[in-house]
């Protein structure tokens, strides 16, 4: 088994409230949430209003599947999240 943790911060510009900080990111954070080699969690800053912090947790039964879905991962989200990603941290397990 290979992975990676991942810890992601980014920044929403132009956020007023909580309520739109969560509708700005969840459409991003349940697909994510449903890919089943993924797990997500909001692990810090969930009070600011135009900064985030998620971890992910990263599995795949060989290396090369994992620097894959690493890549795709990366992708998604420079796509699909509407916020400046500040820092794309990862380890390996």
């Amino acid at each position: 088994m290979h992975g990676f943790v991942i810890r992601l911060e980014f920044q929403l510009q132009g956020c007023a409230s909580l309520k739109e900080k969560r509708q700005r990111t969840s459409g991003v954070r349940e697909k994510l949430g449903r890919q089943p080699h993924l797990a997500i969690i909001e692990s810090g800053q969930a009070d600011a209003l135009q900064t985030g912090e998620w971890t992910l947790v990263l599995l795949a039964p060989n290396r090369a599947t994992a620097d894959r879905q690493l890549s795709q991962l990366e992708q998604t989200l420079a796509q699909s999240l509407d916020a400046r990603i500040t820092l794309f941290e990862q380890e390996p397990l």
